[in-house]
């Protein structure tokens, strides 16, 4: 499902951006970006100190577009995917294929806002509209941690005097207290019949209930909710995965509605339902989901995942809040 172009990010490029420095006092440090001619790197193309200058170069070739505010943040840049509306399909596919793969490469440690950009005035408003804040350093990621955290300090707070919805210890969620709605027997029974089935957490009843239910024949078939975060139960021969979805178009209170509970969950399924599971995937969008990591596993892939983690994290980072179109 995941439509990766293959292009990696050159070297020069991630040592240019990991060690940046503020020249002769100037406000912006701007690293350009852009595919080579062969199709097989992102690599490095020049760099400004001036939006005016970045301005004078912009034509009707895709670019990417790194610009750190030394003013507001020195640790992180705004990501830009200039792509302009006179670009050819060809280029804007390519592209558009090879971000994700590039923000990895590049590392969210270092970025902040990640901006869709068809013209020089999407990039300068966007920029200014960035305010300093007590947040300033976090990345969104890290933004939407902490608010996680804020939450869950409030509901244990709470549940002295009402229906305790998650329980935490030392800030991560290790039970869940939301009714499960299982209906139709048990999930082991349930995934003889069918093989994928998606949850939902409906926070006005409280409680966990099966979104959907199909039968499919091959990874490549698997769909997922793309308007909130969903729990994903995929059985392929006699293995059972785990997909754990958070869209970045998901309301901020769902994120942390199923960050905290996503521990508790698991724990349900492999306490309460007896499954064995054995992989858990994390994804942002559902068209990062590596068919790979769900392609049925030999035994010595198993014994490897009893002796490692056999979580496996392939996020995409929140989009900022913003007027402007975000990636």
């Amino acid at each position: 499902m995941s439509n990766q172009s293959g292009i990696t990010a050159d070297q020069e490029l991630l040592d240019i951006l990991n060690n940046s420095k503020q020249q002769n006092d100037s406000q912006y440090l701007i690293v350009v970006a852009k595919i080579s001619q062969d199709s097989n790197l992102v690599k490095f193309s020049t760099q400004f100190t001036l939006l005016e200058q970045l301005k004078q170069n912009l034509g009707d070739e895709p670019l990417y577009i790194f610009i750190k505010n030394f003013q507001k943040d020195t640790k992180h840049y705004n990501f830009v995917s200039f792509v302009p509306d006179n670009s050819s399909i060809r280029s804007k596919m390519i592209y558009a294929s090879t971000k994700n793969t590039l923000l990895r490469e590049v590392g969210s440690n270092i970025l902040d806002q990640q901006i869709l950009a068809t013209d020089f005035n999407d990039i300068t408003d966007t920029i200014k509209e960035t305010k300093i804040n007590e947040n300033a350093l976090l990345t969104e990621h890290e933004k939407i941690e902490l608010q996680i955290n804020q939450q869950q300090r409030q509901m244990q707070l709470q549940s002295a005097g009402g229906h305790q919805l998650v329980s935490q210890n030392n800030g991560v969620s290790t039970q869940l207290k939301f009714e499960v709605d299982v209906e139709g027997g048990s999930l082991i029974e349930q995934l003889e019949g069918t093989n994928l089935i998606s949850f939902k957490i409906d926070s006005i009843n409280e409680n966990v209930k099966i979104d959907s239910k199909k039968n499919i024949s091959t990874p490549t078939d698997i769909v997922i909710n793309t308007e909130h975060p969903t729990y994903t139960l995929y059985k392929n021969g006699n293995l059972i995965y785990f997909i754990y979805a958070c869209p970045s178009g998901s309301k901020v209170k769902d994120r942390m509605l199923y960050a905290s509970n996503r521990s508790g969950f698991l724990k349900y399924l492999r306490e309460e339902q007896g499954l064995s599971i054995a992989r858990v995937i994390e994804i942002g969008e559902p068209d990062e989901l590596e068919i790979s990591l769900i392609s049925t596993l030999t035994q010595e892939d198993l014994d490897k995942e009893v002796h490692h983690d056999s979580t496996v994290k392939k996020f995409n980072r929140p989009k900022g809040p913003g007027r402007r179109k975000r990636i």
